[in-house]
């Protein structure tokens, strides 16, 4: 993945900002459902209405994409030229405005209707940019509400946790997404943590018409320094009037509008500085969406793509919990429709037996590399206390020295110790 990044310059300081843009677009043709799957998909659903049926029912493959949802977690960091450019903005608004943007612009990767399959309990994901820039790991801490967490470091300039803590409502032809769970980065330079919470999601047209995605909501945040920014999204209206519409207004200490970031979420968001009379500069672009991509079937982005790239030295190395050993996952990327169907039957059904069996023993489940602590604004929140990366280096001088790990042999069934949950 190539990135362009074009120095802006403007007046009231605009030299310190510059529009970011990364990778290929996302298009192409999804696998759809005949009309009479839909029709058994409704009469499956139509009991649940008003309720949360986020781990209730197992739905069938062809809903489905080639990702867990932990790498769709990944996915808002093919935009992470903007979080390095907000590691290195002294001023705190302009720090603000930049992680806004990678914020909202991060909800463009969120418009394909296909749903990513359920971690499992235990279940874990690494990535590591080719350019060596940033790592990537997530753990599946939670079944029971689904929990997702994932912590991205960039050595020497920022730390990033994102915690996933999906509910919905069911309302017949559409479903709200309600995600708890707080956010936050560190600053290395400025020793700084920033904190924000989620927008909301309606799936619109679940049934009935063409299914599209509305985000909306708004999120504040705020780190050390009294500077604050409230981003906010719109929710569509009436014949589809604010949609996608999006706005940031960021504020310094004293509560001085400084910078206000405007435009589409989905495609480009250009910011405006004021001055300290408040007169407002010429505005710049500081994210546009990339060009689409019309080969790629699934709508992936070429970043998108490489996050289940695997060759057999890399898979030598991964632990067999990680995502892209999930066989129902890897089948459906190879297009064997039936076949993943199959394995993500197969399991559901294995997962949930073994969860019986921890509950009829009265084990509790704790997560490996995270552990929830209380949070006097949050209630609680997921801190690292794992020795993954260090795992990972101990996995890689076994295979230099043609040491064979018997746990590859649960690959296949992504079982570890038993610690696997059912997939919903």
């Amino acid at each position: 993945m190539s990135w362009l990044v074009n120095s802006i310059k403007g007046a009231f300081g605009f030299g310190d900002l510059e529009v970011v843009q990364a990778g290929d677009g996302e298009s192409g043709k999804e696998h759809s459902a005949p009309t009479e799957e839909k029709q058994g998909l409704w009469k499956q659903l139509s009991g649940f209405i008003g309720k949360d049926v986020t781990s209730m029912i197992s739905l069938p493959i062809w809903l489905f994409e080639p990702l867990s949802f932990m790498q769709v977690l990944a996915e808002p960091m093919q935009y992470a030229e903007l979080l390095f450019k907000a590691s290195e903005a002294a001023d705190p608004t302009i720090r603000l405005a930049y992680l806004s943007a990678w914020i909202v612009a991060g909800y463009s990767c969120a418009q394909r209707t296909k749903k990513p399959f359920n971690p499992h309990l235990g279940e874990t994901y690494e990535f590591i940019s080719p350019d060596k820039r940033f790592k990537i790991f997530g753990e599946q801490v939670s079944h029971h509400p689904p929990i997702s967490v994932v912590q991205i470091i960039a050595e020497g300039q920022f730390t990033l946790v994102l915690e996933m803590e999906l509910h919905t409502k069911f309302k017949g032809n559409s479903s709200d997404v309600f995600v708890h769970g707080s956010n936050r980065i560190t600053f290395d330079k400025f020793d700084e943590t920033i904190y924000w919470g989620h927008m909301d999601t309606t799936a619109n047209n679940v049934i009935i018409g063409g299914m599209w995605l509305d985000h909306y909501g708004e999120v504040t945040l705020k780190g050390k320094t009294g500077a604050r920014a409230v981003a906010k999204m719109t929710q569509s209206g009436w014949l589809g009037s604010g949609r996608y519409d999006t706005t940031t207004e960021c504020f310094d200490e004293a509560g001085k509008l400084k910078l206000k970031l405007t435009g589409k979420w989905n495609d480009v968001i250009n910011a405006t500085k004021y001055d300290e009379a408040g007169n407002a500069a010429d505005p710049i672009t500081l994210w546009k969406k990339p060009a689409k991509k019309p080969d790629n079937k699934w709508g992936f982005t070429q970043f998108t793509e490489s996050l289940s790239a695997m060759d057999d030295e890399y898979q030598a190395i991964l632990p067999p919990t990680d995502s892209r050993f999930r066989q129902d996952r890897y089948q459906l990327e190879k297009d064997n429709m039936e076949l993943a169907g199959k394995e993500k039957h197969r399991l559901e059904e294995e997962q949930r037996a073994i969860r019986r069996a921890r509950e009829a023993a009265g084990e509790v489940w704790t997560p490996k590399y995270f552990q929830k602590v209380d949070d006097a604004e949050w209630q609680h929140r997921y801190e690292y206390v794992g020795n993954y990366w260090e795992e990972r280096e101990l996995r890689i001088k076994k295979v230099a020295a043609g040491i064979v790990d018997e746990s590859a042999e649960a690959i296949a069934t992504l079982s570890v110790d038993g610690k696997s949950e059912a997939d919903a």
